[in-house]
């Protein structure tokens, strides 16, 4: 798959999600102490949105980013085209089924729900592991050591972080009930009583990886050792 075609299916899907995040802030009815929690963040999402939007964008639309390209097996393009729409899809999916309950802050509404339909009735933060899968698509479609892999340093302190004070607000405000509703799911992947079948499904794709991956190293053994007799003879 042609890496330009890759680039510009990830700006469109980063494209996508910004427009979603706008139409969501401009509906959302937040009182002074949200918003001021928000500018808290500013530094934070600042740091993520350069990352993830700006940087990719000036590289894909630069040549002074060229010295520092890798190139990845052109097989690789379809499982990191795979895993980034369903990213995009699971953070929509995420988005939608808080609804008016999203918060872009950090602090908690005085009516607020324990939401547990959707993607939140398996996991607890859908929204952090859309972005965590995101900035790994990023490293894969974008092919280059600035561009790439930048995404994936800014979003992995930002989603532990996030999810720690997300964790800790919960048990306070809902005791008890979040304590239940942990039981329940996992923190960023479902737990094996949930979806036993996508595990089971997981588990022999893994197989077949270890499989396919040990044919590779065999054959590349098989031909270095002929290669190397091949040069030992022509030696002789």
């Amino acid at each position: 798959m042609d890496r330009a075609f890759l680039e510009t299916i990830f700006l469109c899907g980063i494209a996508l999600l910004a427009v979603l995040e706008i139409y969501y802030l401009q509906h959302f009815d937040a009182d002074r102490r949200i918003l001021g929690a928000q500018r808290k963040k500013r530094f934070f999402l600042a740091l993520l949105i350069g990352g993830i939007q700006v940087i990719p964008f000036i590289y894909i639309f630069s040549v002074d980013f060229g010295p520092t390209d890798y190139h990845l097996w052109k097989w690789v393009s379809f499982p990191a085209l795979f895993l980034y729409l369903a990213s995009i899809w699971l953070f929509i999916k995420s988005l939608s089924d808080l609804g008016k309950w999203w918060i872009p802050g950090q602090e908690l509404k005085d009516d607020l729900e324990l939401v547990q339909t959707g993607t939140y009735r398996y996991v607890r933060h859908p929204m952090y592991l859309a972005l965590l899968g995101i900035a790994v698509c990023q490293m894969l479609m974008i092919q280059n050591w600035i561009a790439g892999p930048v995404s994936l340093f800014l979003v992995t302190p930002f989603c532990i972080y996030q999810i720690r004070r997300e964790e800790r607000l919960l048990l306070k405000y809902f005791g008890d009930d979040y304590l239940v509703y942990c039981s329940k799911t996992g923190m960023l992947w479902p737990k094996e009583e949930k979806v036993p079948l996508l595990r089971k499904i997981v588990g022999e794709l893994v197989k077949g990886l270890r499989y396919v991956f040990g044919l590779l190293v065999g054959l590349l053994g098989k031909s270095f050792r002929k290669g190397s007799s091949r040069l030992v003879n022509g030696r002789l």
